[in-house]
């Protein structure tokens, strides 16, 4: 790690920056989220600088601390009635826009990888396409999200995808980190990504990612959903055939 440049951690730390205050605009929520969300970050910085990610033999994976939160805290999302609440409050364009900051994190990575402290595994180089979802991202949110020029079931897919590339990620991670620096399957070590800030990546940053996803996925299908049924209801196609009558009526008598 000496070999990094101060460039690197800033760039990284400011999308890092950018991914939380996203999401946490995204989720219009208040005071308490944000403590949440500050003092898992805070922990994170304190176990990474501990060295304890690097503990090695001990008969409990040190991984579960930085992966079994995030899977509770979604689980929560997805099943609490409050947490559905907040999820159905959830501004969509904001959770399409946050996947603009997967495409210079690939640069990081990629530049990590050169600097020797990250397997290419999880790089564009080893066949990690996640910057996709970044570069695309743009695209989706004008053309989609403020236009609706591209249907909600090509979103849900477009989601779906990245969604995947966010899982494929997280899952190289954890088998490039399982038993460090020990495991064969990666000609480098996995150390950056142990190391404050880059702890953030898979401690903060992936999870939000796959939890936007999600939670857009969730958005589009209801929403889409509901309007489907209004359509086929016979009280909402009688309303809106006397309202056309009524504007109808109106021209005739200006």
């Amino acid at each position: 790690m000496d070999n990094l440049t101060p460039c690197i951690s800033l760039i990284f730390g400011l999308i890092a920056f950018l991914t939380v205050f996203t999401f946490f605009q995204a989720a219009g929520s208040g005071t308490r989220f944000g403590i949440l969300l500050l003092t898992w970050i805070a922990l994170q910085i304190c176990i990474s600088a501990s060295g304890f990610y690097h503990i090695t033999g001990t008969a409990f994976p040190t991984l579960l601390i930085m992966v079994v939160p995030p899977v509770i805290l979604m689980a929560w999302l997805f099943l609490a009635r409050s947490g559905k609440s907040l999820l159905d409050r959830m501004d969509l364009h904001l959770l399409t826009v946050i996947h603009v900051v997967r495409a210079p994190t690939e640069v990081v990575m990629y530049w990590l990888f050169i600097c020797r402290v990250v397997p290419a595994e999880i790089t564009l180089q080893g066949g990690n396409l996640d910057m996709v979802a970044g570069l695309t991202a743009p695209a989706i949110y004008y053309f989609g999200v403020l236009k609706e020029k591209i249907r909600w079931q090509l979103m849900v897919c477009w989601n779906l995808l990245g969604l995947g590339l966010a899982i494929s990620v997280a899952l190289k991670f954890v088998f490039s980190a399982a038993f460090i620096p020990e495991n064969p399957t990666f000609e480098q070590p996995n150390i950056a990504l142990f190391q404050f800030p880059f702890v953030f990546l898979p401690a903060v940053v992936i999870p939000l990612v796959i939890c936007s996803h999600l939670a857009a996925i969730r958005l589009l299908v209801k929403s889409n959903s509901v309007q489907s049924k209004n359509k086929i209801d016979p009280g909402y196609l009688l309303r809106q055939l006397m309202i056309k009558t009524l504007a109808s009526h109106g021209k005739h008598q200006n």
